[in-house]
């Protein structure tokens, strides 16, 4: 995934107009078409701040020492993603770690306004990321919301037209619509969301007439997809209405089952940019689902159809017998489980088992069919050749004509890509992207898990609160990508110093933390600060350079410090910066009160 230079629209807070200049002249050289807004009074902020900014840039070390955490609780209150980057002349290692704990995602010297490009570059990647990752999940999430509404046997209407708001809100489109293709070659509107007043202003066909030159009929004709802008000749008969709607792009999208088009879903977007590939490939798949979902619904319809639609869905589906013997499936569940036609029928469902349930899970699930309700669940199955994958799982009870449960119709979606993403996402919230290390949330509960263990059993542990002397220089010196991998490397040393029950987290920055259990006495403590002092000292051979740097310790423990995790972590940042004031490459353990004659006891 990259990001093309482009539109860029920037917030200048508290930066003076040279340095504006300056930064944004950076920017346009990089290819970036620059929109920009300069804010001086801070007390504007919450009425400047919105989601149409890519980025904020702010210098507030000087003059607003808490504007940074202002502009973070802003975003966080708004739900907004947008990285905040710290341009200032104040360039120690205070500044740069003041910055990164008030929430700023990079932090660029005056010396070096050059770097500003790669750092918007990365932290607008970042963002595209995260952004991907959350629409996937809300994709997936409204898949298996129409699954189990049709499960639950809406009728047409009120199912589509809630499908229609839903993706109208989730992809935040002008307008979304579901047509039926009808023999007169007309395309009838079933359900829409948005701004429905379009439709009434336009005809629609799929025929040879000149109305069926746009975008549904089309992709009704060709069976794919179609994209048009509203300045594209083919759109021009509906261009004055979409123009009074704000509408830039629309995307159509046949609906298909047993290979015929049965209708269209179209969507508009108010931005030219509002279809790119990913995009339509994820509708498309989407599109597909809707088919057979809606197929799904309609009982009332050829019994022919639906079975057809039923066998070619790429979701699982079987019935069984009242005992749970297979007597019908498609075949999905051959290709999903990897046994074939012939050892799946007449077999049961049981093949399919991991053997990673209670028996009580398999009671509670045929106690409730049995009763004729439909039982909904995600299960981890077992492949023929040993492989798990994870489904979920819809278990419908089927009446005879004397009213008895006679089969069961079960249906299973591989959620298999979903449980990832959403293990990624987990992932992605509680460690440290660049070294795999827990992060501060993470360590937070780390720690207060040992705080419960250490009061439970009577035990003691130690913070270590460890920061790097010297990553400043070789960071701006060599790049971004040294400094990276030069956290990379620290962070595999700092792993190999340590047990395995202890944690080692980054905490942002250059600043990590060590929380070592069942360790407090001054020898055991001063053993794993110098072994740290003496992993970190070591050269690194990096991929521009051969560089060395050392490392600071300051150290709290529980419970002769204190009881509390912010007073552990306080007081082991405070001994952090005595060792620094001691001369750095050394350790410094909290006492009270701190005499500086005490230092040469306290540092290697």
């Amino acid at each position: 995934m990259t990001i093309s230079t482009s539109k860029l629209c920037v917030l200048y807070v508290a930066i003076p107009a040279q340095a504006v200049e300056r930064l944004s002249s950076v920017l346009r050289k990089g290819g970036f078409e620059l929109l920009t807004e300069r804010l001086d009074d801070p007390q504007l902020l919450a009425s400047t701040l919105d989601c149409h900014f890519n980025v904020v840039l702010v210098d507030t070390l000087t003059h607003h020492p808490r504007l940074i955490e202002r502009i973070h609780a802003l975003l966080v209150e708004k739900s907004w993603d947008i990285p905040v980057l710290v341009y200032s002349s104040a360039g120690d290692e205070g500044a740069v770690v003041a910055a990164m704990k008030a929430g700023a995602n990079d932090f660029i010297s005056s010396q070096n306004p050059q770097r500003v490009l790669s750092s918007v570059k990365r932290e607008l990647l970042s963002v595209q990321q995260r952004a991907e990752l959350r629409k996937q999940a809300q994709t997936d999430a409204l898949l298996q919301e129409i699954d189990s509404l049709m499960l639950k046997g809406w009728d047409v209407v009120p199912l589509v037209e809630r499908i229609c708001r839903h993706v109208a809100e989730l992809f935040d489109l002008q307008l979304v619509w579901i047509g039926g293709k009808q023999s007169d070659g007309s395309v009838s509107v079933v359900a829409a969301a948005g701004c429905v007043d379009y439709l009434e202003q336009i005809s629609v066909r799929w025929d040879d007439s000149p109305l069926a030159g746009g975008p549904a009929g089309v992709a009704i004709k060709k069976k794919e997809p179609v994209v048009l802008l509203a300045d594209d000749l083919a759109f021009s008969p509906w261009r004055r209405a979409a123009e009074q709607h704000g509408i830039q792009s629309t995307l159509a999208l046949p609906m298909v089952a047993w290979d015929e088009v049965i209708g269209v879903l179209v969507m508009y977007s108010a931005r030219r940019d509002g279809f790119d590939a990913t995009n339509v490939k994820r509708y498309a798949i989407f599109a597909n689902r809707l088919s057979i979902t809606l197929l799904g619904a309609q009982e009332h319809q050829q019994f022919r159809l639906l079975s057809a639609a039923m066998s070619k869905a790429t979701q699982a589906i079987f019935i069984t017998r009242q005992d749970g013997t297979i007597i019908w499936f498609n075949r999905a569940l051959s290709d999903m489980s990897g046994y074939s036609p012939q050892e799946i029928m007449e077999s049961k469902p049981h093949m399919f088992s991991s053997g990673q349930y209670e028996n009580e899970l398999w009671e509670e699930m045929w106690q409730s069919i049995l009763q004729g309700k439909i039982w909904t669940g995600d299960l981890i199955s077992r492949r023929k050749d040993g492989s798990l994958y994870s489904v979920l799982q819809s278990i419908t009870p089927l009446y005879d004509a004397q009213g008895q449960i006679g089969n069961f119709l079960c249906l299973q979606q591989d959620i298999s890509e979903k449980k990832e993403l959403e293990r990624k996402i987990e992932y992605l919230a509680y460690h440290d992207v660049l070294t795999g290390l827990p992060n501060r949330t993470l360590f937070h509960d780390r720690m207060q898990q040992a705080i419960n263990q250490a009061k439970r059993d009577q035990t003691e542990f130690s913070l270590l609160f460890v920061d790097l002397d010297g990553f400043k220089e070789i960071n701006d010196t060599h790049g971004h990508a040294a400094g990276d991998q030069l956290l990379k490397m620290v962070a595999e040393r700092l792993r190999a110093c340590v047990r395995e029950g202890d944690t080692v987290a980054r905490l942002g920055g250059d600043e990590f933390i060590v929380l070592l259990r069942d360790v407090s006495a001054d020898h055991g403590l001063k053993n794993v600060a110098r072994k740290i002092i003496e992993h970190i000292a070591r050269p690194y051979e990096l991929d521009v350079c051969r560089a060395s740097i050392t490392a600071s310790i300051g150290i709290s423990r529980y419970p002769g410090d204190a009881v509390l995790a912010e007073k552990l972590m306080t007081y082991a940042d405070e001994a952090m910066y005595a060792a620094k004031h001691a001369g750095k490459n050394g350790y410094a353990i909290w006492r009270t009160p701190v005499q500086p004659a005490e230092f040469s006891d306290w540092q290697i």
